[in-house]
C-alpha cells in the first residue's frame, strides 16, 4: 500500500509538472523571469505582412512562412537578452537618443516616405521600430565598451555574440515549439519544433 501511495504521488507530480511547462508555452519564449508572449510576436508577423501590401516589393526576398516566424521571435529574444546586457553594463538609452536615431534614419532614407519600403526590405514591423532602435544602440554600447576594454575590432562581433551567448546562458531561454528550436551554442532560433501556422502565407 505505501508502494502504490508513493508510486501515486509520483505520477501526480509529474503530470503537475508536465502541465506546469505547456501552461508556460502559453508564452512564445521565457528569458529568466520574462515572458514574451505569443500575441507580441504575432502582432509582428502580422505587420510585416501587411506592410508589405502598401509599398512595392518587387525584387525583393522576402522570407516567408516559419522563416518568419523565426526571424521575428529572434528579434524579441534579443531585445530582451540586449536589455539585460544593458543593465549590466550601465546602458541606458534615452528617448532623446531614439528620436535622433529615427531623424539619422529618415535622413539617410531621403525622408519619410522612404520608411515602409526601408522597413519591409528589414522585416522588421512598424511598431517594433523603436525597439529596434533601442536594441541596436545597447548593441552599439557594449561594442564601445568592449573596444575600452581592450578587444580588437576584428574580433568585436564575434565578443559581442559570446555575450549574448553566455547572457542566454545565465538567463536560461525556453521557447515555444512554434517557432522552432532554441540553439544554445549560438543564441539562436533554428528550424525544427512543432509549427502550429504560426504564419501562413498571403499568395
Amino acid at each position: 500500500m505505501r508502494r502504490a501511495k508513493v508510486r501515486l504521488v509520483l505520477l501526480l507530480g509529474s503530470a503537475l509538472l508536465l502541465l506546469s511547462g505547456c501552461a508556460k508555452m502559453d508564452a512564445a519564449a521565457i528569458i529568466g523571469d520574462v515572458e514574451i508572449p505569443i500575441a507580441t510576436v504575432q502582432t509582428s508577423i502580422e505587420d510585416v505582412m501587411r506592410e508589405r501590401g502598401e509599398v512595392d516589393t518587387a525584387g525583393l526576398e522576402l522570407p516567408i512562412e516559419d522563416f518568419l516566424a523565426r526571424s521575428q521571435i529572434q528579434f524579441h529574444i534579443s531585445v530582451v537578452l540586449l536589455d539585460e546586457l544593458a543593465k549590466e553594463f550601465g546602458i541606458e538609452i534615452t528617448q532623446t537618443a531614439i528620436d535622433a536615431e529615427y531623424q539619422y534614419i529618415i535622413e539617410q532614407l531621403g525622408g519619410e516616405e522612404g520608411l515602409p519600403g526601408a522597413l519591409v526590405g528589414a522585416n522588421i514591423a512598424r511598431v517594433d521600430l523603436d525597439k529596434y532602435i533601442v536594441a541596436s544602440k545597447i548593441y552599439e554600447r557594449v561594442g564601445e565598451a568592449l573596444l575600452a576594454q581592450g578587444i580588437s575590432r576584428e574580433d568585436l562581433a564575434s565578443a559581442q555574440q559570446s555575450l549574448l551567448v553566455k547572457k542566454a546562458e545565465e538567463l536560461s531561454v525556453t521557447l515555444n515549439p512554434r517557432y522552432g528550436v532554441w540553439d544554445a551554442a549560438t543564441a539562436t532560433v533554428k528550424p525544427g519544433g512543432d509549427s502550429n501556422g504560426a504564419v501562413t502565407s498571403q499568395e
